[in-house]
């Protein structure tokens, strides 16, 4: 049985100084080869790095970005990091005010019943997919991704944890060989990443973690048996389990049983 406790991976906030970002979890290595990703330069650094402390939260939304701080963070002139920020407005990362002062975007809920529904037809379609178009060496690596999140669950870890979650997918998405399934899947992977962060492992205890891996280890059967009708239904159970559990902590922890009745008022006491 897995052996997991409840995790938050909000406690214990420090205030950051702009700029600066809080402690984050090791670069990920590749699960096959072991190998490190290329480290990238300029624009193309700050917008990748910059982008991932977003989508951890590691730097808050509606949190200021100083160029200035940023510059002297990334060894750089101002140039890249403003080329970087235009790119991660594009992708509604970051908003830019009046003032020309850039911001963290805020995480919203406005559209999330449409991002849910559309992040749901998109990872069954990479299941269907990956189940009929894996090859040999797709599986291995979905295996090697699937063991490491088992072996990620009992460290209560949640950057790790979500960390070797998001590669098993990836590499299921990897797997399905349809270049625009796949990068809008990996799209909408990456667009509610702040919502699960936020809402769903803060409430990822014991039995989400058991249902979750019981449900893996479903969908990675389906997709090595190549039964493309078994991994859509498997996916689809997998995503929908997890959307309960965001649904569930958005309940009022306590609202609903505190009596806020006012006290009733007294019949008259001494010297009246």
């Amino acid at each position: 049985m897995v052996a997991i406790g409840l995790m938050n991976p909000s406690t214990k906030k420090k205030k950051l100084k702009t700029g600066q970002r809080k402690d984050f979890p090791p670069i990920k290595l590749d699960l096959a080869t072991g190998d490190k990703p290329k480290r990238k330069r300029g624009s193309a650094r700050v917008y990748e790095e910059l982008r991932e402390d977003i989508l951890w939260i590691r730097i808050d939304p509606g949190s200021v970005l100083d160029e200035v701080a940023l510059a002297a963070r990334f060894d750089m002139s101002r140039t890249p990091i403003r080329e970087a920020l235009v790119m991660l407005a594009s992708e509604d990362l970051v908003s830019f005010l009046p003032n020309r002062t850039s911001i963290v975007a805020p995480h919203m809920l406005d559209n999330m019943s449409e991002y849910l529904d559309s992040h749901l037809l998109l990872a069954r379609a990479v299941a269907r997919h990956a189940a009929i178009r894996r090859t040999g060496e797709n599986l291995t690596r979905i295996t090697a991704a699937a063991e490491a999140y088992e072996e990620a669950l009992p460290s209560n870890d949640v950057y790790r944890i979500y960390g070797a979650d998001l590669a098993l997918h990836r590499e299921i998405s990897q797997s399905c060989h349809s270049y625009f399934t796949r990068k809008f899947h990996d799209l909408s992977i990456d667009c509610g990443r702040r919502a699960y962060v936020l809402h769903y492992y803060p409430a990822f205890g014991q039995n989400e973690a058991k249902v979750s891996l019981d449900e893996h280890r479903e969908l990675v059967s389906a997709i090595e048996d190549r039964d493309a009708d078994r991994a859509d239904a498997a996916m689809a159970q997998h995503v929908r389990t997890e959307l309960e559990v965001i649904k569930n902590s958005l309940d009022p922890a306590v609202g609903y049983e505190m009596d806020i009745s006012a006290p009733a008022r007294g019949g008259g006491g001494k010297g009246r």
